[in-house]
């Protein structure tokens, strides 16, 4: 990577995002932002593979406000880490000693102030004072769950303006590394155009390689189904490898669209829809408090981190609401 930007200034640019100190418009979306400031196609090509790639859309989608902040924000640290044993390593521990259902879709909530009833869809009831939401922005914008009353709207128009962005992941396992020792990434010009390898830093002797798509280039892949997605994945790196005969030994897509507990990858921010971030986490009636990473502000969300974080958030405005109630009782 440092060489890449070394050799490459137009590159370069769009990872350190030194830009000249022009404000951006409350509706301008990132890709008009930035041609105002003069970038050129190969800029923008660049910034649309990295940065708008990871954001899950098109730059003329993204607000450019709020990719601004996100460039420029330090407060999460620097770099990016992986958890070698998965994401369950975190989830168990905090998982531990609760009463947790899996398998259990939830399909109505009713509620009114202090008093919460929610019916899964193999009938069971389920009461409380509270409860914390944590569905996705996509789930939440298909209304598959049913609130009554329906929620105020204010909150209805938060989840309105928010986006979804479209995702997949198109992933392969080889006999034996196909890239380079130790490179654990490559960035294509072709679709798809991040691929990165799991198995790197792994003692495993198989090779799985991970291609993440999103915004135009995932509906492009999304067109072909399944089975082209995943020969389109692989003529891409015949290409790029130069390895014409290259063929894994198993592969799948995994498709967030297409999930119905999902349906999308994370939330984007779209031109003018900073705020409502912040509209879409704030509990209702001391009695509905929301979570999930579209909860966590336009600088956080679509993050890990940024989901963890809001349920912290969420928890303790429930514990405040309920310590509140207790010094009233006393």
């Amino acid at each position: 990577m440092a060489d890449a930007r070394r050799l490459f200034p137009d590159f370069d640019v769009t990872r350190s995002w030194l830009l000249d100190a022009v404000p951006a418009l409350s509706d301008e979306d990132l890709e008009a932002y930035l041609r105002r400031l003069g970038f050129s196609e190969t800029q923008l090509a660049y910034t649309q593979r990295g940065f708008a790639g990871a954001a899950g859309e098109a730059m003329r989608n993204l607000s450019a406000q709020a990719s601004l902040d996100e460039m420029h924000d330090n407060s999460a640290g620097e770099g990016d880490y992986r958890i070698l044993d998965g994401y369950d390593a975190l989830l168990r521990p905090l998982a531990s000693g609760i009463d947790l259902r899996l398998n259990t879709a939830v399909e109505r909530v009713a509620w009114r102030e202090h008093h919460v009833t929610v019916t899964t869809a193999g009938g069971e009831v389920f009461a409380a004072d509270q409860v914390v939401i944590t569905l996705p922005l996509g789930v939440l914008k298909a209304s598959v769950v049913q609130f009554e009353p329906e929620l105020p709207a204010a909150k209805r128009a938060a989840i309105e303006r928010l986006g979804v962005a479209p995702v997949l992941k198109l992933i392969y396992r080889f006999a034996e590394p196909i890239l380079p020792d130790g490179v654990m990434a490559l960035y294509s010009a072709l679709n798809p155009c991040m691929w990165w390898s799991p198995s790197f830093g792994q003692p495993s002797g198989d090779y799985v390689l991970t291609a993440f798509v999103t915004a135009d280039r995932a509906r492009e892949l999304l067109a072909l189904g399944e089975a082209g997605a995943l020969a389109k994945g692989i003529e891409t790196l015949q290409i790029e490898l130069d390895r014409r005969d290259l063929q894994p030994l198993e592969a799948r897509m995994v498709n967030w669209v297409e999930d119905a507990y999902s349906r999308g990858g994370y939330s984007f921010t779209p031109p003018g829809a900073i705020e409502a971030h912040d509209a879409l986490a704030q509990p209702l009636a001391d009695t509905l408090f929301w979570a999930g990473e579209a909860t966590a502000g336009h600088v956080w969300k679509a993050t890990v981190h940024g989901a963890y974080a809001s349920g912290l958030r969420a928890a303790h405005q429930l514990l405040s609401v309920l310590a509140e109630k207790e010094t009233r009782q006393v």
